[in-house]
């Protein structure tokens, strides 16, 4: 009886944990360039059961059964795993705003191993001067004339350092070259590319750290040589979320209702008992 208990409790806290994440995508259906998280759940593992049949020999004193006669398995529970990210293409913004920066992944390739096509992304600098990634391109330019988030972090060029653009009479090419105002061309985004973005985490702020094996960190478009590959960057476009509200209020309510219904089963367990300890313990 109580492993059932313990099964739907499981239930209840892998449906509550997906609730959370479909909630947070919820949340930011309308942050540019936000990703939204996928959770899977799973079975704990499972339990092998065997009837020992009588019988059997006695080897050093310890009885052997004759034979074992396979059951089958059970379950112990389930869990949610954490939520990974999506990185599938949002739709495009117009906003005609120069600062406004929409990255396109359409020309990406498909790595043959994983199916899974890769993912590019700006990079920024902290505070501490760690870099960070972001497909977040809603820029400005701050009072120093340099390119930055709406954070205020610093926007990466080829070189990994700042990039200086005066005023907002600038030009982002298709490859993110970058032209001033006085049509000098001295810097170019540093597009970062890997072909594993699941191994970014979510930092906030629209931010992604590499977690992955530091040897496989993304590099750049050049360095991976997708530099033809065709348009990467697109001026005057931001990238809107990729949450699909349908379908994340359609998985929302189904989640409910797997918590609900795993919440009726700990209530019947609950009458069972108080049944089992009022009534027949009595008899």
């Amino acid at each position: 009886m109580f492993r059932g208990l313990y099964t739907a409790t499981s239930g209840m806290m892998a449906n509550n944990r997906q609730q959370q994440v479909l909630t947070n995508n919820l949340a930011n259906a309308m942050t540019p360039g936000f990703k939204k998280d996928q959770s899977v759940m799973r079975a704990f593992p499972a339990q092998l059961i065997k009837a020992m049949e009588s019988g059997g020999t006695t080897v050093g004193g310890a009885k052997l059964p004759a034979s074992q006669k396979h059951i089958g398995t059970l379950h112990t529970g389930v869990y949610t795993q954490e939520g990974i990210p999506s990185f599938t293409q949002g739709a495009l913004k117009n906003t005609g705003n120069s600062t406004d920066l929409a990255l396109l992944s359409s020309s990406l390739p498909i790595n043959p191993e994983t199916g899974q096509q890769g993912a590019v992304s700006f990079a920024v600098s902290l505070p501490n001067n760690e870099i960070r990634y972001t497909q977040n391109g809603q820029f400005t330019v701050d009072d120093a004339g340099f390119l930055t988030t709406a954070e205020g972090f610093n926007v990466l060029n080829q070189n990994l350092q700042p990039i200086q653009v005066n005023s907002t009479e600038f030009t982002i090419g298709e490859g993110g070259q970058v032209t001033l105002a006085d049509g000098t061309v001295n810097n170019s985004l540093f597009l970062s590319y890997t072909e594993n973005p699941q191994q970014f985490i979510k930092e906030g702020q629209n931010l992604l750290r590499w977690a992955g094996d530091p040897a496989l960190a993304p590099v750049s478009i050049e360095l991976a040589g997708l530099g033809n590959t065709g348009p990467l960057v697109q001026q005057g476009y931001i990238e809107q979320s990729n949450v699909d509200l349908t379908q994340t209020m359609t998985d929302m309510m189904k989640t409910y209702r797997g918590f609900e219904s795993n919440q009726k089963i700990i209530q019947a367990y609950d009458r069972s008992m108080e049944k089992a300890v009022n009534e027949i313990g009595r008899v």
